[in-house]
C-alpha cells in the first residue's frame, strides 16, 4: 500500500499493510509564515516520512473589533475570507500540497470557535461567557461562521482533511449544560460545514479531565485526544464510545522524547497489542515539543511500520 491507500484501509476499518502514523509539533517562529512555513513543512515530511502530514496554524484567529467588556461579543467583525490574514493561509496550504502532489493525506489545523476566541480576545472568553453568557454566545455564533467559511477554503486550497482543534470541554471549566448552550453548538457549525467534503477530518479533543461523551456525536472521521497520564478515558474505552479510527498513544511529553529508541519502539508496540490493529493510527496526545531529536519520531515511525500484522486475522 502506499500512504494513502494505508490511510483509508484503516479508515474503513481494514488491516492495513502496516499501521499508519504521523506527528507534528510547533516549527521555530522564523518558519512560521509564508515560504519558511511551506519549506519548514516539506523538510520536516521528508526528513520523518509520516503517513499523513498536519499542516500547522500559526497564525492566531483575529477579529476587526477590540475585545475589552463582555458586550463587545456582540458587535464583532470577523476578517473577510478575502483578507490578508486567511488569504495567508490559503496560500501556505495550497503551496504544501501542489508540492507533495497527493503523495500523501494532508489535514490542516483550524481552533474551534472557543479557542478562536480566545486568540481573538487575548483569552477572555471563560471571564466574559461566566458574566454575560449571551453576548459571548452570540460572539462565538459569529467566529463559527467565519470558520465554517474558511475550513471549506482550506479543502479547495488542497487540505485533504481539516484538523479540528476543540478546546474548552473541560469538567472545571464550564458545567455541562453551558457547554452544551455555548460551545458545542458553535464548534457543529464548522464540523458540519466539512463533513460531506471530506473523509479525512480529524477531531482533535484537547486539554485533560474531558467530557469526551459530549463529543461523541461530533462528525468527523478520526478522533485523538489525551489518553496517557490524564483524568481521560484510555483509547480502548475510546474506540467503543466514538467507533471510528483512532490516532494517539503516546504522550507527547513522554517517552517519544525522553526514552531510547528500544524504549519508544516498546510503547508503540504495547499501544498497538492493547487496541489492536484495526481503526488505528499511532501518534500522540498533542503536539510534540519543538526542539525534539527527530530520530525519535523517526523511530516512532518505524515501531508502528514494522508491527508484525496477522493478515489472515478476522
Amino acid at each position: 500500500m502506499n500512504k494513502i491507500e494505508r490511510v483509508r484501509a484503516v479508515l474503513a476499518g481494514k488491516l492495513p499493510d502496516q499501521i499508519p502514523a504521523s506527528f507534528w509539533f510547533h516549527f521555530p517562529e522564523e518558519q512560521a509564515h509564508g515560504k519558511e512555513s511551506v519549506k519548514a513543512h516539506l523538510d520536516y515530511y521528508q526528513a520523518v516520512n509520516p503517513d499523513f502530514l498536519k499542516i500547522m496554524n500559526e497564525h492566531p484567529y483575529r477579529v476587526e473589533t477590540e475585545i475589552k467588556n463582555p458586550s463587545d461579543w456582540r458587535k464583532i467583525k470577523p476578517a473577510p475570507l478575502k483578507s490578508d490574514f486567511y488569504q495567508a493561509q490559503l496560500d501556505e496550504i495550497k503551496m504544501i500540497t501542489d508540492e507533495l502532489a497527493g503523495e500523501c493525506l494532508t489535514a490542516t489545523t483550524i481552533f474551534n470557535p472557543y479557542a478562536s476566541g480566545n486568540h481573538a480576545s487575548g483569552k477572555l472568553v471563560t471571564e466574559h461567557l461566566r458574566a454575560d453568557p449571551d453576548s459571548v454566545n452570540i460572539g462565538l455564533a459569529t467566529i463559527a461562521e467565519s470558520l465554517a467559511e474558511f475550513a471549506v477554503a482550506c479543502l479547495e486550497a488542497g487540505a485533504d482533511g481539516i484538523y479540528f482543534s476543540a478546546q474548552g470541554g473541560e469538567v472545571d471549566r464550564f458545567d455541562e449544560q453551558t457547554f452544551l448552550k455555548v460551545i458545542k453548538p458553535h464548534d457543529l457549525t464548522v464540523l458540519n460545514a466539512i463533513k460531506d467534503k471530506s473523509d479525512f477530518n480529524i477531531l482533535h479533543v484537547c486539554r485533560d479531565n474531558i467530557r469526551l461523551y459530549l463529543y461523541s456525536n461530533y462528525p468527523g472521521d478520526v478522533v485523538n485526544w489525551a489518553v496517557t497520564g490524564t483524568k481521560n478515558i484510555t483509547m480502548t474505552s475510546g474506540k467503543n464510545l466514538f467507533d471510528r479510527t483512532i490516532l494517539g498513544g503516546l504522550d507527547n511529553t513522554g517517552v517519544i522524547v525522553e526514552g531510547n529508541q528500544g524504549e519508544i519502539r516498546k510503547k508503540v508496540h504495547e499501544v498497538i497489542d492493547q487496541f489492536g490493529p484495526r481503526h488505528l493510527i499511532i501518534g500522540a496526545d498533542c503536539t510534540l515539543p519543538t526542539d525534539i531529536d527527530l530520530d525519535h519520531i523517526r523511530a516512532a515511525m518505524a515501531a508502528a511500520a514494522t508491527y508484525p500484522i496477522d493478515q489472515n486475522a478476522a
